[in-house]
Parts: C-alpha cells; sequence; structure tokens
C-alpha cells in the first residue's frame, strides 16, 4: 500500500518536469487497479506535483531576480534593435508572413494571460484555475508567477488545493464508471 503511494508520488514528481508525462492516466490505473483509497491517490498526487511546481518557481523566481540574466536580457534586446535596424525595409518573405499569421492567435492568448496576472487581486484565482483545470498550463503560469509578488507559502498552498481537487476527482472516476 505505501509503495503506491510513494510511486504516485514519483510519478506526479516527474510530471510536473516533463508535461509528456501526464500523471492523471496513472491516478485512475492505480485507483481501479488497487483498489486504494482515491482521496490518498488525489492527495499524493497533488503533493508530488506541487513539489516540482514549486521547484519551478523558486528556479524561475531566482533566473529573474539575477543580475547577470538581467545583464544578459539586455545586451541580446540591443543586439537584436541593432540588427533590424541593419536589416532595413528589407521585403518579409513569404514563409515569415505566414508564420506571423499562425502564431497571432498564440500571441494573443499569451497577452491575454499576461494581462490577467499583472493585475495582483486577478494572479491568485488564475493560478488556482490553472492547478485545477489544466488551462492555462501550470507550467507556464508558475514561471510566470515567480516574477510577481506572490509569496512562496500562497503559491504552495494555491497550487496544492487546486492540484489536490483536480486529483480527487479524477481519481473517483473508476468507482463513477465501474461502480
Amino acid at each position: 500500500m505505501i509503495a503506491v503511494y510513494v510511486s504516485t508520488f514519483a510519478s506526479a514528481l516527474v510530471s510536473a518536469f516533463f508535461p509528456v508525462t501526464p500523471v492523471e492516466p496513472y491516478v485512475v490505473g492505480v485507483v481501479a487497479v488497487t483498489g486504494c483509497w482515491p482521496v490518498g491517490v488525489g492527495l499524493t498526487a497533488a503533493a508530488g506535483q506541487t513539489v516540482g511546481k514549486t521547484v519551478i518557481f523558486l528556479g524561475a523566481r531566482g533566473v529573474f531576480r539575477s543580475e547577470r540574466v538581467r545583464e544578459w536580457v539586455g545586451a541580446a534586446s540591443e543586439h537584436r534593435k541593432r540588427k533590424r535596424a541593419a536589416r532595413g525595409a528589407r521585403p518579409v518573405s513569404v514563409v515569415r508572413e505566414r508564420m506571423r499569421a499562425v502564431g497571432g492567435p498564440l500571441r494573443a492568448a499569451g497577452s491575454w494571460l499576461t494581462r490577467l496576472l499583472e493585475r495582483p487581486a486577478l494572479t491568485i484565482p488564475v493560478l488556482f484555475v490553472s492547478a485545477f483545470l489544466g488551462l492555462p498550463p501550470l507550467l507556464a503560469t508558475s514561471i510566470y508567477i515567480a516574477g510577481t509578488r506572490v509569496r512562496t507559502p500562497v503559491f504552495v498552498a494555491v497550487c496544492f488545493v487546486g492540484r489536490s481537487a483536480r486529483f480527487i476527482v479524477i481519481a473517483y472516476a473508476p468507482q463513477l464508471v465501474l461502480g
């Protein structure tokens, strides 16, 4: 029984860093096969995900506050400006125009998310929705929120509550289907 919870925690921790390995199917499978308590499995998965997302949050916060990174970003920005000025009014290629057209909705969604997260009153609700629904992706939200004034204990609490609710609901799915 303990091995189930340890492996659930480990799977959730790995999935926090690698979104291509979702923990949700694992949670459903564990509850369906082992008959473990869905709340316990959901809380364990939430704990693993919260630990992983907190590591990402703290790492991003350290990068955002690093003077060396700020200097590097400033130099890269200046380099881009000089490159654009040297390029002048050259015509833009057809491929580049199509790429801009395809990326437009994605950029619009990204700017909408950043506008929401820039408002202190909406930062925590957006984080909760992201933790519960997965939209916007919690990985992206964790990184962006690291640049705001949200304190680490608040981030951990909101992330854990949202992930717990998500995984408990998902863990009860086999009981709803199998009866």
